[in-house]
């Protein structure tokens, strides 16, 4: 097979891709992105800034484009057009099988005028590419010569076998390679084609296939043969494979007188001239063009207008690939920079398992607690329902957890929930049994337990309450509570009177404040909260854990109100890289899953989030600290403030058990 011709006219894409019109037009359309993201620091500012720039990009290339582009063909083509076929017949040789169509009469007349612009005998029929049809056009202009009364010969010339010989029954051997290496005579390389009962056409196929193809066609043994034939034909037409894409047309070439090449409508100006300048040079220049499949309607697709919208559309989605690629990788760095810590509830439960008469130790009750084993714990529920996230603030001096609020985002679509555990709650937990919930934070210290952690054992003790399974933690300290408060720029809150609590630095006036960091620390903080009613201060009724609670709730809302939105992309890294800053995370959340979890709370109404309240009473313990004993158990509160929620879980908990 002859080897392809490195002179091939198609560029490889990239090629094609790094031309100056596409480079210079993509850098203009992203400057003009890149001036209108400054400009617009919004999402609709991105988007419209990325329209923009790919619509520049466009119209750049256009103008470049027409600037540098080559004459047209009908200009090339001048006034050298040996004849114009129509488009593609349903047969290959409409010269015989069609006599009279327009097509057959359209060869007839090519063939005509052929023999007016030229008086050379070997005539090359070649095109610039592939699939312009020149093995058609050979074929029909040698029946079309034939019939006229002339003596022709046709010849294949391309060895690789993809031009004349596949239309023909007896196969390509021996043929023309056979004859040009001296290992055929010219009757055994000929056949004679039959195309009416008083005419037939001799036919050279194209032999068989040779590494060496090309340096075998220069060779003395086939001047010698075409010699003889010019004796013996008035024309030899030589079909020839593509001339910028194969190597054996040029050697084909110095055995013409000149060349007919064959183009469509669609053909690529430069490279009809390429070819031109070539045959020249190769010693058989073109006697004439044959325009194959003239009136086809050119493409849409090369139309200069769709080109550039093409052009543009590329550009906005690189645009939009680039700003998305540096907006992951921005967020991908500030989430790698948030603390993490261990979180194995799962493992916790193997080390400690459930205590069957939790002790009290020195935090025992001053009160009979016969019944509070009864009350402190709810059965499991199903996991496959919910997930569910712990958010703990610490405060750090102490070495205790002062926020702790379970979140419960249920998967069927109804509404999630969130309840607060008061600090001083006096359950029990499997490191040392009763105790404030709070006081957990500092993990276990039991012999066997030292590697359940403050944030594993504090869940595995809010998992035992209520019986919601804890999927993740969130932790924050004070300070960073504040920062993130201060990030997202301020908490509303709301009060009748002024308040103050001197031990929380709590001082707001009346009416709505948009709290910074510090103030809505103080107002989660306060327990001793005092207001000034008609120009005097008093204690606020009900002031204490489950009040603070109810704050603690309300603000972390609004908080949540405020992450949920962001101006821009460089508004969503802020949020997240302040975020960084104050929490620390569970190892266990990774960030496909922090992504979906935010997926799925991007247009989460927070005043559907259900608020639950636990049933508690305050107690004593006999070293005097004030304690909130559970009234009733959580799976109680659960079923009478959220009844739905308990029969999905039901439900959900009947298909798991199912075969």
């Amino acid at each position: 097979m002859p080897k392809a011709h490195n002179d091939a006219p198609t560029k490889p894409w990239w090629k094609r891709a790094l031309a100056p019109a596409n480079i210079i037009s993509v850098v203009a359309g992203l400057a003009v992105f890149v001036v209108g993201f400054q400009a617009w620091d919004t999402n609709q500012g991105v988007l419209i800034s990325a329209i923009i720039g790919a619509l520049v990009a466009g119209v750049v290339w256009l103008i470049l484009w027409t600037r540098s582009r080559p004459p047209s063909l009908a200009s090339v083509l001048d006034e050298r057009v040996l004849g114009r076929i129509p488009e593609d017949p349903a047969s290959p040789a409409p010269t015989l099988s069609e006599p009279g169509s327009e097509t057959s009469e359209a060869y007839h007349e090519a063939v005509s005028d052929l023999e007016a612009h030229t008086t050379g005998q070997v005539v090359l029929v070649t095109s610039s590419g592939p699939g312009q049809g020149s093995t058609t056009v050979a074929m029909n202009m040698a029946i079309a010569a034939t019939q006229a009364g002339r003596r022709v010969l046709l010849i294949d010339g391309d060895p690789g076998g993809r031009g004349l010989s596949r239309f023909m029954g007896t196969g390509p051997e021996p043929g023309l390679t056979d004859l040009a290496a001296g290992e055929a005579d010219l009757g055994d390389a000929s056949r004679l084609w039959k195309l009416s009962p008083n005419s037939v056409l001799p036919v050279v196929p194209a032999g068989s296939a040779k590494e060496d193809a090309p340096a075998t066609l220069e060779g003395e043994p086939l001047t010698d043969a075409i010699g003889l034939l010019t004796d013996q034909a008035d024309l030899v037409l030589i079909d020839s494979p593509p001339i910028l894409w194969n190597g054996a047309s040029r050697p084909l070439a110095a055995h013409a007188d000149g060349t007919v090449l064959v183009v469509t409508d669609t053909a690529q100006t430069d490279n009809v001239v390429r070819s031109t300048v070539k045959l020249e040079l190769a010693g058989a220049p073109v006697v004439g063009y044959v325009v194959n499949r003239s009136g086809k309607r050119p493409s849409i697709w090369a139309n200069p207008l769709v080109r550039m919208l093409k052009r543009s559309l590329a550009v906005f989605l690189v645009i939009l690939l680039g700003a998305t690629l540096y907006t992951g990788g921005r967020l991908w760095s500030s989430w790698r920079s948030i603390e993490r810590d261990t979180f194995g509830v799962n493992e916790a439960t193997q080390v400690l398992p459930l205590l069957e008469a939790p002790a009290q130790t020195d935090e025992e009750l001053e009160e009979d607690t016969d019944e509070l084993n009864t009350l402190v714990t709810s059965p499991p529920a199903p996991e496959e329902g919910y997930q569910s996230i712990l958010l703990i603030g610490s405060d750090q001096i102490a070495g205790a957890a002062d926020v702790i609020l379970l979140a419960v985002l249920p998967n069927d679509g109804l509404d999630p929930f969130m309840v607060s555990l008061p600090r001083d709650l006096y359950i029990p937990n499997r490191c040392w049994g009763y105790g404030r919930i709070n006081s957990t934070i500092k993990g276990c210290d039991r012999a066997g337990a030292e590697e359940v952690n403050g944030p594993t054992l504090l869940a595995l003790t809010v998992e035992d309450f209520t019986g919601i399974k804890v999927d993740h933690f969130a932790a924050f300290d004070f300070a960073g509570f504040e920062s993130i408060i201060d990030g997202v720029g301020g908490v509303e809150i709301c009060v009748e009177n002024a308040v103050k609590d001197a031990k929380a630095y709590l001082d707001l006036p009346a009416g709505c404040t948009n709290a910074t960091g510090a103030q809505a620390l103080a107002w989660v903080r306060s327990r001793k909260t005092m207001q000034n009613v008609d120009g005097v201060w008093r204690s606020v009724p009900g002031a204490g854990d489950l009040q603070r609670n109810q704050h603690q709730q309300e603000l972390i809302l609004e908080m949540f109100t405020k992450l949920q939105r962001f101006r821009s992309p460089d508004d969503l890294n802020r949020k997240v890289a302040g975020l960084s800053d104050a929490f620390t995370l569970d190892d266990q959340l990774g960030l496909a899953e922090a992504i979906s979890l935010a997926w799925q709370l991007r247009d989460l109404d927070l005043d559907s989030i259900r608020r639950l309240e636990l049933q508690v009473r305050l107690s004593r313990t006999k070293a005097g600290q004030s304690v909130l004993v559970p009234t009733a158990p959580f799976a109680d509160v659960l079923a009478e403030s959220y009844p739905e929620f308990v029969r999905a879980l039901a439900e959900t908990g009947n298909r798991a058990i199912q075969p």
